[in-house]
């Protein structure tokens, strides 16, 4: 089983490779462009905004006299630069972490952005990022809370029902509800970071991030529990979560406690993948940024596909799975704590 398991990791760290490689270069950062309708100076800049977004630098347009919504939303940007009232103008930009206002500003924030293409510096993170990424996505793979909820609900499933058509397919549909929460999570964070104006502040902190997590697990290891916790789901909110896979014990009630279960073990797995969407967050919605993902969470489920593949084709059984997961829980813990520690390490040095 662990040579299943470690080809079966490695090939995703290759898909992960080749999505990445091949994904669309785009610029790192999204602008945020707010505007009106009526706006004289909006109507005279409009020209350079577009020749912005010819050249595929991603840009989200709000206007602001006919959209409340969008006004709060600038009135918060300028509030977070302080911007005192008296002095809010359009058009106005947020790029990389600055405020450019007026005409003459939005000239040389296009100036600037004409100067980083030409340098080849966007569209791409650091190799120190992509290694963060991939040790991220493969300490969340190995992460024990992800393997013991699934292996209960096996359990549930093998108990109520022979079927193995039944199991596989409910611990499919898990699964993909698992990796479909997680993929939304990722866009709502980073779609959050970038109403903030923060996606380019985050990097030494979600550096530390992986440092503090990989520290825990390492802790587990050597002793569990130690200091009253361990990074795992805590003992107090089992039974409920137990209840809940028990009822799981076809297809449709499978999805549905998918996406219920991973937000509930979201403390416990969550630690890896924000410390991911922290670094992504700053390519803003890009193809790069969406390949990023897509792979993370297919390398955060192989794990999860394979036991289910095994117990399906016999090769595993429930209990064997159960015992084994329990057994190696604090090897499991070792091998995310080294992996987290790897790519904060990867991340803060580079």
């Amino acid at each position: 089983m662990k040579k299943i398991l470690s080809l079966c990791l490695l090939g995703f760290i290759l898909l992960g490779l080749v999505a990445v490689a091949s994904a669309n270069a785009a610029p790192a950062k999204t602008i945020m462009y707010f505007y009106g309708t009526t706006c004289p100076a909006c109507k005279e800049i409009a020209p350079v905004i577009e020749k912005i977004v010819a050249k595929g630098i991603p840009l989200e347009k709000y206007e602001v006299y006919d959209t409340r919504e969008n006004m709060d939303r600038l009135a918060m940007l300028f509030k977070m630069h302080g911007v005192a009232e008296h002095q809010w103008a359009i058009p106005v930009a947020f790029y990389n972490g600055q405020m450019y206002m007026g005409i003459p500003r939005i000239l040389e924030m296009e100036k600037e952005l004409a100067e980083v293409q030409g340098s080849g510096g966007a569209g791409t993170i650091g190799y120190g990022d992509t290694l963060g990424i991939m040790g991220a996505a493969l300490a969340d793979s190995v992460n024990p809370c992800a393997i013991l909820v699934l292996v209960i609900l096996l359990s549930f499933i093998s108990l109520y029902h022979e079927s193995r058509k039944r199991l596989i397919l409910s611990a499919a549909c898990f699964i993909f509800s698992v990796f479909i929460t997680y993929v939304l999570v990722g866009i709502g964070i980073v779609k959050a970071l970038t109403f903030l104006g923060i996606a380019d502040t985050v990097r030494t902190f979600v550096g530390v991030l992986a440092i503090v997590v990989g520290l825990f697990n390492v802790k587990d290891y050597f002793a569990y529990g130690a200091g009253g916790f361990a990074t795992e789901i805590p003992q107090a909110w089992r039974p409920f979560l137990f209840s809940l896979l028990r009822k799981a014990t076809n297809p449709w009630a499978a999805f549905a406690m998918g996406s219920v279960v991973t937000l509930i073990e979201l403390p416990c797995t969550g630690g890896p993948y924000f410390f991911a969407i922290g670094i992504l967050s700053k390519m803003g919605m890009t193809p790069m940024f969406f390949a990023y993902l897509l792979v993370y969470n297919l390398i955060f489920i192989s794990p999860l596909i394979l036991i289910s593949i095994l117990i399906y084709i016999g090769k595993l059984s429930v209990e064997k799975a159960s015992d084994w997961q329990a057994k190696n829980s604090r090897r499991l813990h070792l091998v995310a704590g080294v992996l987290m520690l790897a790519a904060g390490m990867a991340v803060l040095v580079t």
